[in-house]
């Protein structure tokens, strides 16, 4: 995590206040009995033991070597108490400007997506809680495997209708950027997911092409390649400015969003995942594709543009540990531990609920308050975090902060009240049927 507090240390300890009985008692006894001893030693015996100067050397002169000794101690006391009160001060200071940097959380300006749902929204399929994997034999391999895929259907997208679309607009960006060859099956429902916040990403690209939102793949190793043309590809179907496309790890997850915030960037971040499995697929998985649009508030937003949620600093743990994990995304959030109300939970570790009641998130441990959109939809891999993301925003705004969990990952979701929903009547497999003026007025 990028945030890391653990440069502070520990806070300096006060020193302990001097106690005057019995040891300074005792060394202002033994200040007063052989300071008159070694006075009246020395004293000539020539001369009167009485007046000012005797009693002053007999009495003074030891409470004198006393009261030095004690301002010596007392003295050291107050020059080490200030010396931590000032350095905690500083401490404080510092804790509070990171914590305050690491609470600074993403606006989440659309999400879409393109999943095999059977005529369903993401969040129609949650709430009906129907496992849609089922058992079927995959592209390529022999064998029955519980998984969710796609049908095998020809392309949505006519590529010479795309071509004299593009080439009537004008935009030498666009024509540069179709595609060199036929595209393959996960194009376009790239471009699918795609579309469902095209109204957005359309708004964000009317400035200069510095300003433009930037896109992060999530890919596995040996696909960066692949992923960052089918991202190109998507959205040149889609209708949409050739936007930057970079690959990260798909093991980063929903660290994504953290590296985007430490990175501080003013441009929005579009975070795509897809999943395809022309081989053998995993049992349990699913195909699909998502795209999250995400902005760190730099800028003021186009009207058009809505805000559906506030997605705030995702906090990487160890499964052993994972308590303070759930306990710093908290703490990110802004939230009170009392305040969450419910938990999306994919890829969950080993000590989940007992690591939750740890964190003092005991309403999220029990079982009515979770959600794992894996269990009905399929697991997505890497990207379960961002569909949980999705599943969240789209079931609509909850009573308070909502925790997304993926595995060590976890992150709190403010869910603002109005976030734009699907619209129930959609086509099968495709769900991107809605206008931009529906996108602009939500």
């Amino acid at each position: 995590m990028p945030v890391e507090l653990s440069r502070a240390g520990r806070p300096s300890a006060y020193p302990r206040r001097p106690r005057f009985w019995p040891w300074w008692f005792c060394i202002w006894l033994a200040c007063a009995v052989f300071g008159a001893a070694i006075a009246l030693l020395l004293w000539p015996k020539g001369e009167r033991a009485g007046g000012a100067w005797f009693w002053f050397c007999v009495i003074g002169v030891p409470n004198g070597i006393f009261g030095l000794l004690f301002a010596i101690e007392r003295v050291g006391y107050e020059a080490m108490w200030y010396r931590a009160y000032h350095r905690n001060g500083h401490r404080d200071r510092w804790l509070a400007e990171r914590i305050r940097v690491a609470q600074k959380p993403l606006r989440v300006l659309g999400i879409g997506y393109c999943l095999p749902l059977n005529r369903q929204t993401l969040a129609q399929a949650i709430n009906a809680g129907v496992r849609l994997p089922q058992q079927q034999q995959p592209r390529s391999g022999s064998g029955v495997i519980e998984h969710c895929r796609f049908d095998d259907q020809p392309q949505k997208f006519d590529e010479s209708d795309m071509t004299d679309l593009v080439a009537e607009s004008g935009s030498d960006a666009m024509v540069d950027a179709a595609p060199k060859k036929p595209v393959g099956p996960l194009v376009p429902r790239i471009a699918d997911a795609l579309e469902q916040i095209a109204a957005s990403l359309r708004a964000l690209t009317l400035y200069e092409p510095a300003h433009w939102p930037q896109v992060c793949v999530l890919a596995e190793p040996g696909e960066e390649a692949l992923r960052e043309q089918q991202v190109r590809d998507a959205l040149y179907l889609a209708g949409l400015p050739p936007l930057a496309v970079q690959a990260v790890p798909a093991s980063h997850g929903l660290l994504v969003a953290d590296a985007w915030l430490d990175a501080r960037e003013a441009r929005p971040l579009l975070v795509v995942a897809a999943a395809w499995h022309e081989r053998q697929p995993l049992a349990g998985s699913t195909e699909g594709c998502l795209a999250v649009l995400l902005d760190a508030g730099f800028y003021r937003l186009p009207e058009d543009v809505p805000v559906m949620a506030r997605l705030h600093r995702p906090v990487g743990g160890k499964a052993d540990e994972i308590e303070y994990c759930f306990a710093n995304a908290v703490i990110w959030g802004r939230a009170g531990f009392a305040a969450v109300t419910r938990a999306w939970i994919t890829r969950a570790v080993e000590r989940c609920n007992r690591g939750l009641r740890i964190a003092n998130l005991d309403a999220v441990a029990k079982s009515e308050a979770r959600c794992e959109p894996a269990r009905v939809v399929g697991d997505f891999g890497s990207a379960d975090g961002w569909l949980s993301v999705a599943a969240a925003i789209e079931c609509g705004a909850a009573d308070g902060p909502q925790l997304i969990i993926d595995g060590v990952q976890s992150a709190i979701l403010h869910v603002l009240p109005g976030a734009p929903g699907k619209d129930p009547l959609l086509p099968e497999l495709f769900l991107h049927d809605r206008s931009e003026t529906e996108l602009a007025t939500v």
